[in-house]
């Protein structure tokens, strides 16, 4: 045989043997391709573990809903639009809508949640996540503070059996957390707290040194955690913090991602001058600002206010603000005194009182010195005292039942309480309210705290009605009767617009891969209930509530879930 002969067979068997070999490739890629198609089918077949049928889906960003279905797998969204596949739990939403969850950006719950962590008057309104902190925060404690130096919203002290046993803001988060929480929840950290950690409650600048110190803990507070800088200038001591204290302090949290938000210096439209404080901290520090419960701070004189707010806009700076759905807020019992006469706390403020001559330089002060009582008056001033007589009365009545004038009475009436108490005041008009709820930079917030009426946590003081309806009064009154603005971007002022405010990336949006906070309301029937006169009463039409995909009410009615999580800012040391 010839070499050419060999070489041709050698050469037909490999071509034998290759032709072999490509049909067991093609059948076992055939194979594998059937099996990735079975699993595939297999588990597109396994059921979500919620899908919300039927409802109009509102995403948050301020498009326009359309009907489909949401399907939830664990804490996670994970389809939008007709979902074919079943559900372990499925709710008919014909009729309704389905939104994300709605995100208070200014919350004062911090004691409500440690003490009870239901909280069932936000979750019938639809809130999922809530912010703390924004005069003091609940960390961290210490110094030169006064000892029960906390948001003292409920009660004057922390009932019995809940301990402070935290020191620092991330050690608050972390122990709320563990407690367990019907919403998540965030927080600032307070420039009040911090600068009475460092110099008390003094009427002074800070040394070089106190500065340094006051910038540490502002870095540990963000590093911890802490979604930005917060102030509230009304109050002391933070009313004696300058522009360029509190510039240096943003710094500090600019530096860790963070933002600025403050209580401006003024009340009731009196000095709009201080947006412009508050817009220069942010320039100056390089953050973004929010101004909190803006309708009370620009109050009548809302359109000088916007205006400032608008140009800073224009001009590349982002300033943001919130507001609730009332004309009346709440105030402390001590501030309506001059800002003078707050410092060194409440002992202080009751032994100035007591003296002749200082006593009658206050009453002068309520004329000519902010935070100006007599722009509000004696009758727009009610108390909401731990006492069966003066609770819900308004000063000038308590006036007319001593028989004397109502500074004086008020003053009597801060010695008697010893400097502890809150107030309800007006601080605006219809009109001028439904302004700044209008604009597009303006986010709804409570300013207020999740109650649980049938426990009664602080029946000793009047409940204001924004702690039940602030959200339903808003969707019910002002968007479906009054039409101030579409359906879709009033959610979007409540979901989107906060979340991008607090740079929380996975909340905010009904998409694919976000948290499933989500909420199923009836847009016809939603609406508050609770009123000054008749406050103890929750609000109606929200159906259902999810939070990281768990029901926090389900049919109308509040759950025993606790699913909240902490939600911590760009800066935090483990991100």
């Amino acid at each position: 045989m010839t070499s050419d002969s060999m070489s041709l067979r050698t050469t037909r068997r490999g071509q034998s043997a290759g032709r072999v070999s490509l049909r067991i490739i093609v059948s076992l890629l055939v194979v594998m391709s059937v099996l990735v198609v079975a699993h595939h089918h297999t588990a597109s077949q396994q059921p979500y573990d919620l899908v919300i049928r039927g409802g109009t889906v509102i995403d948050g960003t301020g498009k326009a809903g359309f009907i489909g279905d949401v399907a939830v797998r664990g804490d996670r969204i994970a389809a939008i639009g007709m979902v074919r596949e079943p559900g372990t739990v499925t709710i008919d939403a014909k009729g309704l809508m389905v939104v994300p969850g709605f995100i208070d950006i200014h919350s004062h719950s911090e004691e409500a949640r440690l003490i009870d962590g239901h909280g069932p008057s936000f979750s019938l309104q639809g809130i999922t996540t809530e912010i703390f902190g924004e005069a003091s925060s609940m960390g961290p404690l210490g110094g030169k503070q006064h000892k029960d130096d906390l948001p003292l919203i409920l009660t004057p002290s922390l009932p019995p059996g809940v301990t402070v046993d935290w020191r620092t803001l991330g050690g608050f988060l972390e122990r709320l957390e563990r407690q367990g929480v019907a919403a998540n929840f965030g927080s600032f950290v307070g420039s009040g707290g911090i600068r009475a950690y460092v110099m008390g409650y003094e009427n002074r600048p800070p040394t070089p040194a106190e500065l340094e110190a006051m910038k540490k803990l502002v870095r540990e507070a963000m590093a911890e955690g802490a979604l930005g800088l917060s102030s509230a200038l009304s109050d002391a001591p933070s009313a004696y913090m300058s522009t360029d204290e509190l510039t240096a302090l943003a710094k500090e949290a600019a530096a860790a991602g963070g933002i600025y938000a403050t209580h401006i210096r003024t009340d009731y439209g009196q000095n709009p001058g201080a947006v412009s404080e508050a817009i220069t901290i942010g320039e100056r520090a390089g953050l973004p600002v929010h101004l909190f419960h803006l309708n009370s701070m620009a109050s009548t004189n809302a359109p000088a206010f916007l205006r400032i707010v608008k140009e800073a806009r224009r001009r590349g700076q982002r300033v943001t603000g919130d507001s609730y759905t009332y004309t009346w807020g709440i105030y402390s019992l001590t501030g309506f005194l001059p800002v003078w006469a707050q410092e060194g706390g409440p002992e202080a403020i009751v032994a100035r009182l007591r003296d002749p001559a200082q006593r009658q330089r206050i009453a002068k002060g309520f004329t000519t010195e902010p935070p100006y009582i007599a722009v509000v008056g004696w009758d727009a001033v009610r108390l909401c005292l731990d006492d069966p007589v003066l609770r819900g009365k308004l000063v000038s009545e308590v006036a007319a039942m001593r028989k004397q004038p109502p500074d004086q009475v008020y003053m009597d009436l801060v010695v008697e309480q010893q400097g502890q108490g809150l107030t309800f005041s007006k601080n605006n008009e219809e009109a001028s309210l439904k302004m700044v709820l209008a604009e597009p930079y303006v986010a709804l917030a409570t300013d207020g705290t999740a109650v649980d009426l049938d426990k009664k946590l602080q029946s000793q003081f009047l409940v204001h009605p924004r702690y039940l309806g602030t959200y339903p009064r808003w969707l019910g009154r002002y968007v479906r009767e009054d039409r101030l603005v579409t359906w879709e971007d009033a959610i979007r002022k409540m979901t989107s617009l906060p979340a991008e405010t607090l740079g929380l990336t996975d909340r905010g949006v009904l998409a694919v891969g976000k948290a499933a906070d989500i909420v199923v309301f009836d847009p016809k029937t939603i609406v508050d209930h609770a009123t000054f006169e008749d406050p103890e009463r929750y609000s109606t039409g929200v159906r259902d509530v999810f939070v990281n995909g768990q029901a926090v009410v389900k049919e109308g009615r509040p759950t025993d879930a606790l699913p909240g999580r902490v939600l911590r800012g760009r800066g935090y040391k483990n991100h």
